[in-house]
């Protein structure tokens, strides 16, 4: 909640507003305090590209944004990498996979990206701490919200992903430490997803791993004497030129190279 200015006077003037008022009107509070020349105050300057005034640079002394942050602190930022939904339908399937037994709010802060905030604080750490989470089958991307956090040019380089080695013999590497050995030459590893009953019905071991996007993913890898295969759960656009997430081979650029046998 954050203490804000009614505008109407008397004692109703100031008002608690919860981030949920600001969902339902779109609007952003404002910190009460007093209102000020900036650039009489010499807290603020204004200033020109190449002196050019269609392009005026605004510079504003960090001291006035001491509290701006106060109500976003709390917060996480969320995306859907890889589709498009909209809010009602982020907020219905947000609400089906998390199953909070407390109340969230979403804001829409345009680009794919949301800020959620909780009615406990404890479930912000706790969903940070069960990911990766998964809509449509598409990576949900969790972040802590931080000051420098810009919908427009914000960038998403690292994820949490599935991954499977199909055709890997997994009656005699059905082990723990021999797949977490596996997806270190792939990834990170953050957990693994192993049942005995699973392998029995042919079912594959998987190991949940933190990739950088930005980067070529590995396709396959080596053991004893064989390639076997990486599957990626979740990451449906992986260019088969460049092996970099995000388009696909029509879309590359790089151009196609033979692979040396």
């Amino acid at each position: 909640h954050l203490m804000v200015d009614g505008g109407g006077g008397g004692d109703d003037s100031t008002k608690i507003l919860s981030f949920k008022d600001m969902c339902l009107t779109g609007k952003v509070p404002q910190i009460t305090r007093l209102t000020m020349d900036l650039i009489e105050q010499k807290l603020a300057k204004i200033e020109f590209e190449d002196g050019n005034p269609l392009k005026p640079t605004v510079i504003i002394d960090d001291s006035m944004f001491e509290g701006l942050y106060a109500l976003w602190q709390e917060a996480l930022v969320i995306k859907l990498i890889g589709k498009s939904i909209g809010f009602h339908v982020m907020k219905e399937r947000l609400t089906r996979i998390w199953k909070l037994n407390a109340g969230f709010e979403i804001l829409d802060i345009d680009h794919g990206y949301y800020m959620v905030t909780f009615d406990q604080e404890a479930y912000r750490v706790k969903l940070i701490g069960e990911e990766p989470w998964m809509i449509f089958d598409n990576y949900l991307i969790v972040e802590l919200w931080t000051p420098d956090f810009i919908s427009p040019v914000a960038s998403i380089n690292k994820t949490m992903v599935w991954i499977r080695f199909p055709g890997l013999n997994n009656l005699v590497y059905y082990d723990e430490t021999i797949l977490l050995a596996l997806a270190s030459a792939i990834g990170k590893p953050v957990k693994e997803d192993i049942n005995p009953k699973d392998v029995r019905r042919g079912r594959f071991a998987r190991v949940c791993i933190e990739v950088n996007l930005t980067k070529p993913v590995v396709g396959r890898v080596w053991l004893k004497d064989l390639w076997y295969h990486v599957e990626y759960e979740g990451l449906h656009r992986i260019c088969g030129t460049c092996g970099c997430y995000g388009h696909l081979m029509r879309e590359c650029k790089v151009e196609p190279t033979m692979e040396k046998k």
